[in-house]
């Protein structure tokens, strides 16, 4: 990992998605239902593949080559849109904050329904979202970096496992509370462990005076990049939540106008009927 790569990465990561729909905010609504992912992060975590490679850059000549790259690989890349308009109505994923060289935009509460011209930094998983709630005149993609994909380390896997099982099958068993809670605390710091930034700025402290210096970035990369005691990528992290975005907007999207909030991991939704299949 270099300077570039690590900014363009520190661009592309996203936490939660917590947003409502515009139609329903202010109102009070009866008759609610909720859906939620169980451990949305260690699921993923376990089930979808991540960056196992240094990253490759590479330029992208055609929509074909573009395409495949995003089937086969894990992509990182900023793409420079004209002409953004929404195709849906009830709900708007591109964040107003992660985008710059914003003109001519109108925000639904910090998200882009429509902009003139913008630039921002995406997964391959933040485009497949991208694409299903939008559309545009022109989009242009460059500084283009992909990586080798496979599953997580068996051992890091292994391990989620075991907390996680720890976590479900402990909860309010007599004698066993410190074990749930070390579990519980544990088996979300596997997914904190993977964005715990690389390059942190020093807490200073003269002449009475509380400060902060600047981190060096060429410095600490360097200093991760030849750590012997490092076992986690910050790539992954990224993509953990890219993948859990995703899986969150699949039902968003399937509930269309009968969606009305969203917060990470879950759904609220009326008329629950219409969509139980």
């Amino acid at each position: 990992m270099d300077v570039d790569e690590y900014q363009q990465l520190k661009r592309a990561f996203q936490g939660g998605f917590t947003h409502s729909n515009a139609f329903y905010s202010g109102l009070t609504l009866e008759n609610i239902s909720s859906y939620d992912f169980t451990s949305s992060y260690p699921a993923v975590m376990l089930s979808e593949k991540f960056p196992m490679s240094s990253a490759q850059r590479i330029e992208i000549k055609t929509d074909e080559e573009f395409r495949k790259n995003l089937q086969c690989y894990c992509c990182l890349f900023d793409v420079e849109i004209s002409g953004l308009e929404s195709t849906t109505l009830y709900e708007h994923p591109l964040s107003a904050s992660r985008c710059f060289s914003v003109k001519g935009s109108i925000e639904d509460n910090g998200r882009i329904v429509s902009a003139e011209h913008l630039f921002t930094t995406l997964t391959e998983q933040d485009f497949f979202i991208l694409e299903k709630f939008y559309k545009w005149e022109n989009l242009k993609v460059g500084n283009f970096k992909r990586y080798k994909r496979a599953y997580l380390p068996t051992e890091f896997v292994r391990a989620i496992l075991k907390l996680y099982s720890d976590k479900t099958t402990l909860k309010g068993v007599k004698g066993q509370e410190d074990v749930y809670m070390r579990s519980k605390e544990m088996i979300n710091s596997c997914y904190g462990m993977t964005v715990t930034d690389i390059c942190r700025d020093e807490i200073t402290y003269s002449n009475g005076e509380w400060g902060t210096c600047a981190a060096d970035l060429n410095s600490s990369i360097q200093r991760y990049n030849t750590s012997k005691k490092r076992f986690l990528y910050y790539p992954w992290g990224v993509w953990i939540t890219a993948y859990a975005r995703k899986n969150l907007f699949t039902g968003i999207y399937e509930f269309k106008n009968d969606y009305v909030y969203s917060d990470t991991d879950s759904i609220k939704v009326l008329n629950i009927d219409k969509h139980i299949e």
